[in-house]
């Protein structure tokens, strides 16, 4: 895919995942009830426009997208949280600024470092980290469920067997910002 056209494909997915109505947001009450849920585990299907509002910041990004991860995950679906993966944080960012210039998941697909990790997620030039962190992550969650991985491959991931997450962050030439998640 050419550069203008990813860029394009990922203003459009910015948008939507922007246009998402206030109403779906889950209400405190719902979120109360999610430990009654997850008390016999998890769930075979995440819980139906699951949508909760994003965790305060830490202030650093990484810990920010493994948190938020771990919400949805634990929210959504009583799914065990991910440890975040420091060490393979490095190569995360390595890859987010490689595939700006080369496109999504080039840097993941040539194997241009180490550690890599097994699956990859990616928030191709979005406007800040922020909203990557907020509104990207949600809607790679919101392609599920479904066992396609060519249509719910990021909800895939992000709802699977692994065990650790490593995020990774990178700007463009136009000062968008470009973001990898690796599992393992």
């Amino acid at each position: 895919m050419k550069r203008g056209t990813v860029a394009g494909v990922a203003v459009l997915v910015g948008w939507l995942a922007s246009s998402v109505p206030a109403t779906e947001v889950l209400a405190p009450e719902a979120s109360a009830k999610s430990s009654d849920v997850c008390k016999d585990g998890p769930l075979s299907r995440p819980r139906p426009s699951c949508a909760p509002p994003p965790p305060p910041s830490t202030g650093d990004p990484h810990e920010d997208c493994v948190a938020r991860i771990n919400q949805l995950r634990r929210t959504c679906q009583c799914l065990p949280p991910l440890r975040r993966w420091k060490g393979g944080e490095t190569c995360a960012s390595q890859q987010a600024k490689y595939d700006a210039k080369h496109g999504i998941h080039a840097g993941f697909k040539r194997e241009i470092c180490e550690p890599h990790g097994l699956a990859q997620n990616e928030c191709p030039a979005w406007p800040s980290t922020k909203r990557v962190v907020n509104e990207c992550l949600q809607s790679m969650w919101d392609e599920g469920p479904g066992k396609r991985f060519s249509k719910h491959g990021h909800y895939l991931n992000m709802s699977g067997d692994h065990e650790t997450v490593a995020c990774g962050f990178a700007k463009d030439s136009d000062g968008q910002v470009w973001s990898v998640q690796n599992f393992r």
